[in-house]
This record gives C-alpha cells, sequence and structure tokens, in this order.
C-alpha cells in the first residue's frame, strides 16, 4: 500500500511526466536544489529553532536568530543549487530569508498568542475507513487556544493569494482532517498562512462536510493515479523549476544544444529555423493575397467589368447576393438554433463538431450510456502537429 502525500499527488497534477520520473523510476535528478526550496528550508528552520527554543524557556533575541540563519545558510550552502533568476545572487537571497525572520520576530514577539503543541509534526491520514487510502505530512507549527487548534504553515513565496484561493487550499485541510481524529477536544481548526514576504497572515477554515467531501476527492486524484497508464508531460511556467527539466522530452533538446560550441549548426536548429520562416512567410503570402484580392475587386467595380487580366492569367470575378445563416460567433446563433430545432431540421442540416466531442469524450466528460454508444464508434489515431512558440 502507498502511503500519499500532498507534494506527491500535486506532482501528478502538475505533471505527470514529473511524477513518474520522481515516484515510479526514481531518477536521481542532476538539479539537487532550486535557491527558492533552500530560502524556504533555512527560514522554516529558524522559526522552528525559535518555538523549540521557546518551549525550553528561553527566549531568543532577534539576533541571536538571525545569526543561526545566516550561519546555517553557509554551512548548507554548495554551488550546484540553481539560481533561476540569473539576475539576484545567492547574498540577494540571504537578505531576503534575513528579512522575513526579522519581520515575523517583530510582528509576533513575545510569541503568547498561543500555547504551541509542535513544530514539524508528523501526521497521518486516513482517509477511508478501511485505511486502504492514506496521506502522510509535516505540520510547521500546531498551536491550541482552548479548543481552537491552529495549523500554521510558513510560506515564503513572493505572491499573495486571494481568499478564494485559501479556502480551496487542500494541504492543510487534509492536516486538518488529521488533528481533528488525533486530539478530541478540537472543536475548531483554523487553518493560518503566514505570508512572509508581504509579513500578512491569512487564515480559512472547513466544515466537517467540506473535509468529508475532500477526503473522497483526493481518493479520486489517488485511483486516477493508481489507473494511470500514459504519464504525459505538461509545459507550464513551473519547468524553469523543474529538476527533470535536462531529460524531458519538452527541453532535452534545449539542454544538448547549451553544451555545443555553435549551436546553430544542430540539424534541429536548422530544420525549425527554416520552418519558422517559411510559415511567417505563408502568413505574409496570405494577408498579400487578400490585399491583392480586394484590389482586383475594386479595380473591377471601377472600370464596370467582370474579369481583369494578367500577363499570363484570367481573374474572373464572380458576384451574387447569397442568403446567410448566423454562425456560432454570432449573437442570435442559439435563437437560430432552437427555432432549427422546432421546425424539426435539425438533424437533417446540423453538423458536429467532432474536434469538440472527441475532446469531451476524451477527457470523461460524457457519462453513462452516452459514452458507451460513443465508444462504439471511436478509434485511436496518432495525430501530429507542430506549432512553433517562443523559446522560454
Amino acid at each position: 500500500m502507498t502511503v500519499y502525500s500532498h507534494s506527491r499527488i500535486s506532482t501528478f497534477e502538475q505533471c505527470k511526466l514529473k511524477f513518474k520520473y520522481k515516484y515510479i523510476d526514481k531518477i536521481e535528478p542532476l538539479v539537487k536544489d532550486t535557491v527558492e526550496t533552500f530560502l524556504g528550508s533555512r527560514v522554516h528552520e529558524a522559526l522552528e529553532k525559535l518555538y523549540q527554543d521557546l518551549k525550553f524557556q528561553k527566549n531568543p533575541t532577534k539576533e541571536e536568530l538571525l545569526v543561526f540563519l545566516e550561519t546555517n545558510w553557509h554551512e548548507k550552502w554548495n554551488d550546484e543549487i540553481l539560481i533561476v533568476r540569473k539576475e539576484y545572487t545567492k547574498e540577494n537571497y540571504l537578505e531576503m530569508a534575513k528579512k522575513f525572520v526579522s519581520n515575523y520576530y517583530d510582528h509576533y514577539h513575545p510569541f503568547d498568542q498561543a500555547v504551541t503543541i509542535g513544530t514539524e509534526m508528523y501526521i497521518s491520514i486516513k482517509l477511508d475507513e478501511e485505511g486502504t487510502y492514506q496521506l502522510q505530512g509535516y505540520v510547521d507549527r500546531l498551536d491550541s487556544n482552548g479548543e481552537t487548534y491552529e495549523i500554521h504553515d510558513y510560506k515564503t513565496a513572493n505572491s499573495l493569494p486571494i481568499q478564494e484561493y485559501l479556502d480551496k487550499d487542500r494541504q492543510l485541510a487534509l492536516y486538518a482532517i488529521a488533528i481533528k481524529e488525533q486530539y478530541n477536544d478540537a472543536k475548531a481548526v483554523k487553518l493560518v498562512w503566514h505570508y512572509l514576504a508581504f509579513d500578512k497572515e491569512l487564515q480559512s477554515q472547513r466544515t466537517d462536510d467540506e473535509l468529508e467531501k475532500l477526503r473522497y476527492t483526493i481518493i479520486e486524484v489517488i485511483q486516477e493515479i493508481e489507473a494511470c497508464k500514459e504519464f504525459s508531460s505538461k509545459v507550464s511556467a513551473l519547468c524553469d523549476w523543474c529538476e527533470y527539466k535536462n531529460i524531458c522530452p519538452e527541453w532535452k533538446h534545449l539542454y544538448e544544444l547549451e553544451k555545443k560550441e555553435d549551436p546553430t549548426n544542430d540539424d534541429g536548429v536548422k530544420f525549425v529555423d527554416e520552418y519558422s520562416k517559411l510559415k511567417m512567410d505563408e502568413s505574409k503570402i496570405q494577408r498579400r493575397i487578400e490585399e491583392l484580392r480586394n484590389k482586383i475587386l475594386s479595380f473591377a467595380e471601377k472600370k464596370g467589368i467582370n474579369a481583369v487580366f494578367g500577363t499570363e492569367q484570367r481573374a474572373k470575378i464572380w458576384s451574387r447576393e447569397c442568403d446567410k445563416f448566423p454562425k456560432t460567433t454570432d449573437f442570435n446563433y442559439k435563437d437560430f438554433v432552437e427555432t432549427v430545432k422546432k421546425l424539426g431540421l435539425w438533424n437533417e442540416f446540423s453538423r458536429i463538431d467532432s474536434f469538440k466531442l472527441e475532446k469531451a469524450f476524451e477527457n470523461k466528460e460524457l457519462f453513462g450510456e452516452i459514452h458507451d454508444v460513443l465508444k462504439m464508434f471511436s478509434r485511436k489515431e496518432q495525430v501530429e502537429r507542430i506549432y512553433l512558440g517562443k523559446k522560454q
């Protein structure tokens, strides 16, 4: 039985191929750590030390805590840590970490807001009665205020979420399930995030019904993971921080090019450069064709003629008023469709949008008998296309 974690499930949702590399193939990544995760770990360790000292009736000064942070930073730093944003140095990130800890210290000193039960607490979550589906995780800090328990989470991200996002956050909500089961006196569980870059504390809570629904939602995701056969890659902004980017089929060629003295001699580069140039020329040609078409029509109208002659070709002008019905983009399209249906003409004259139907079928948006009937008509077909885009 696999015991899942929130990060394991999130990895699958972010990129199935990364999930395969990390949890199935267990590939040792080339990039061991990014500066963002390194910073987050060092800040967490400093705040863990703060509350550990407080437990032993030692109230460290801010200066002592910052010395601990900086010493720990230098001892654990190594040159393999990836800095994606090249305009910033490791010293810039260290100063950020010190600012986060300093602001937090000033905000909460003398740290008597609640009773701290534990820091970096391991918790186990049983999602179903049989224990077939289980999760594990670590709570940054667990506090209690009488019968209200507080799950605290430290965030070093440079973006501040809106409340709607926090109210849908799953990680701390999952931890709340475990806390309610482990502590009988927990009448309520607050979810508390400390966004250290902004010196902001944000909160949310879940009802018992919401937590119960969350159990089933996570079980469904786990079932999807365990049934997965094709672990496809997914390109997103997160790729720049992925530790498997160098072996991913989406980015592997780029890494190969970076090792070459002259990347322009690479066959792939030559093919794509020529292809993209021809595609750009094609769009220019299409625009020019449309311009010339309009000029020919205007010329014929001014001359009162139906044909315009070139050196070798004759351009015949055909013009007639035709009846046209609303298109899908027109404001009255729905009314038009309803009218056609009422007239009993829909089956004879409507056209199936095959692409849309295929996507709905593939994404399992169609259920029961509809899905079963369509399955009889479906077939597997290899589709290959080429799309151009800027190098990220």
